[in-house]
């Protein structure tokens, strides 16, 4: 998993680390449903903020997403 231990992700790192395809992941972005950053016109999200993100979704777990 190119993600692990990394603390900031590109979409594609995103994806992988709950289960999505990047246009998914840009699809959040979009909606604002999903915190990240922009730097220099690249979109980058803190593994921090989106494993707060997921846990504090109601019902969910990174568990779950990675199952679906």
């Amino acid at each position: 998993m190119e993600a692990e231990g990394k603390s900031i992700l590109n979409t594609a790192e995103v994806g992988e680390l709950i289960g999505r395809s990047p246009g998914a992941i840009r699809n959040l972005v979009l909606r604002r449903a999903i915190p990240y950053r922009k730097v220099a016109g690249r979109l980058i999200f803190l593994r921090s903020e989106i494993l707060k993100w997921i846990e504090e979704a109601p019902g969910v777990k990174l568990e779950d997403l990675k199952g679906s």
